[in-house]
């Protein structure tokens, strides 16, 4: 009878083994809208992508196969732990100031996407490219961007890199100039968990760099990474890259753990005239790293993001 009861026993525990594992194995799938898209894993968000015109400012929330969501969702509810900043859209691009008329706060000028092409594929990977112009209401546009968005499907270990490309044309026959600003251009809000619980004794994340420097902010780095736990208990990292080709590389940056907040500033020190009939072209990577990474091998990621093809 004891045997029996512990054959029994045994291969309950077998079975449940068996579920847990096809539980964790990847079910890959994508929702798509006229104005999204989205990877999902069992029907959780991994990632999406936000460009809706009447909205403006494309944006892209992003985070881990299990559906721990790393960046502050956008539109998000008032009482959200940090609700602080509104304009702030989990990963999207903002000059501050153009032709010294601002474009980062909500309700200033339009960013607008006039025409977008979403591909994507089985193994979760996909090419977003689309054309954005910036301008004055009812004027024609300062500025045109070429955008194109690469995202690679996720590895054995959930890990998977956003590969950011954008050119900017003045839309007339005039230079056009980016204002100096501390902050401004591509920008990361990460999601109030990530500050931790001083009351529950969970401890925030923290930022790391390239130049193992005390604080990246103000200061040039080639990368700036930050891990930490997730809510699940779950060790987590990512890390922004920016491009040797990119002008000014490498970048000026600016972190803030209060909110939290990461910005490789392209105009941080000074104005960029962007001349007539010219292009500039930036391009930046975020890798999302399911579990601990530490700098030695966000460092790697970093190269072989260098020596990649763009997007």
């Amino acid at each position: 009878m004891i045997r029996k009861i512990l054959l029994t026993s045994g291969c309950v525990f077998f079975t449940l083994m068996i579920a847990m594992a096809a539980a964790a194995e990847p079910q890959l799938s994508w929702r798509q809208t006229d104005t999204s898209i989205a990877l999902l894993n069992h029907g959780q968000m991994v990632w999406q992508h936000d460009h809706d015109k009447k909205v403006g400012k494309p944006y892209m929330r992003f985070g881990l196969l299990d559906g721990t969501e790393l960046t502050r969702p956008w539109p998000f509810s008032k009482d959200y732990p940090k609700n602080d900043h509104t304009w702030h859209r989990a990963l999207w691009w903002s000059f501050k100031a153009i032709d010294g008329v601002n474009y980062w706060e909500e309700h200033q000028q339009g960013t607008e996407p006039m025409q977008v092409d979403v591909t994507h594929e089985n193994d979760g990977s996909a090419r977003i490219a689309m054309t954005l112009e910036y301008h004055l209401p009812d004027q024609p546009p300062v500025v045109i961007e070429r955008r194109v968005i690469g995202i690679s499907a996720p590895d054995a270990t959930g890990t998977y890199l956003i590969d950011w490309q954008a050119t900017f044309t003045p839309g007339g026959d005039k230079d056009v100039v980016l204002n100096k600003n501390s902050y401004g251009g591509f920008a990361l809000r990460m999601a109030a968990e990530c500050c931790g619980d001083e009351a529950a004794g969970i401890p925030g994340w923290t930022f790391f760099d390239s130049e193992n420097q005390k604080s990246a902010n103000g200061r040039e780095a080639r990368w700036v990474g930050y891990q930490g736990t997730t809510p699940k208990g779950r060790p987590a990292a990512l890390a922004i890259f920016d491009h040797p080709a990119n002008p000014r590389h490498p970048s000026y940056w600016q972190t803030r753990s209060q909110y939290p907040y990461l910005n490789p500033s392209f105009t941080c020190k000074e104005d960029y005239t962007l001349p007539a009939g010219k292009s500039l072209t930036l391009r930046y990577g975020v890798l999302v790293h399911d579990g601990s990474a530490d700098a030695e091998a966000i460092e790697s990621h970093w190269k072989a993001f260098a020596d990649r093809a763009g997007p």
